[in-house]
């Protein structure tokens, strides 16, 4: 049996508008050959490496102001991460990059037709049903790219995200990539992850309620920028989303 490394659980991350960033961080302690490397926690000096898996969703969100309500999303951020006893060497970074984010998209029912040369499918809002036709479903999924980079710091790692040119706002999700590998230099060891934006990161997408249809396109910027300034941005303060890790 294969020594673990010594753990409580881990607290839930804390996410202020999941709909617009969810984030959660998982170490996983890189297994050593040494059966005994267990008692190394206590014992040793030697550094003891966790892989670090992020999870991250994009998307916009709406929120209620008054008698109408805003949507907004991100165009970027920072990931940043607060080392307790531990180091992650610039080489051990792996997130960056362009990466897909994935935006699963609804399941669409298709009707499949069996016409004696192998098997169509034909959306169901063209075709009837007949006895001969039997309903499918498949899930159609689309991508969108998000550009990633590193700032180069040994005590703080910090990750920088950005939309790809010609979006809006980030959206998608990435699952469980692989984000760096943390060197444990004592116990206890803490990680704590912050996603942390400015006004500039923020970006309103639409509003209801709020301004007539008729407003000029200056005046309607004008507003957006107050909202994000005066509203939004005081709410992301000191940050979006936090994780932590604790091995004691």
């Amino acid at each position: 049996m294969q020594p673990s490394l010594p753990t409580k659980p881990q607290p839930e991350p804390e996410n202020k508008y999941p709909g617009c960033l969810y984030l959660k961080l998982e170490g996983i302690p890189v297994q050593p050959e040494d059966q005994d490397a267990f008692a190394l926690w206590h014992t040793s000096t030697q550094h003891q490496q966790i892989n670090l898996y992020l999870t991250i969703k994009f998307d916009e969100q709406w929120h209620t102001i008054k008698n109408g309500r805003i949507k907004f999303g991100l165009k970027g951020g920072e990931l940043r991460l607060k080392l307790e006893n531990s180091e992650i060497p610039y080489e051990d970074r792996e997130l960056s990059g362009s990466i897909e984010l994935l935006i699963p998209q609804q399941r669409q029912e298709l009707d499949v037709t069996k016409d004696g040369k192998g098997e169509r499918t034909i959306p169901k809002a063209h075709s009837s049903l007949s006895p001969e036709k039997k309903p499918v479903s498949t899930e159609l999924n689309s991508f969108t790219v998000c550009h990633i980079t590193t700032k180069i710091s040994e005590e703080n790692p910090v990750w920088i995200f950005e939309e790809e040119k010609g979006e809006s706002v980030l959206k998608g999700l990435s699952k469980k990539a692989k984000l760096a590998t943390l060197s444990a230099t004592a116990l206890p060891c803490r990680v704590e992850a912050t996603f942390e934006v400015s006004k500039r990161d923020v970006c309103l997408t639409d509003a209801e309620g709020l301004w007539p249809a008729t407003i000029s396109r200056n005046k309607r910027a004008v507003l957006e920028r107050l909202i994000i300034q005066r509203l939004l941005e005081p709410k992301f303060k000191p940050y979006l989303s936090r994780a932590e890790l604790h091995y004691d």
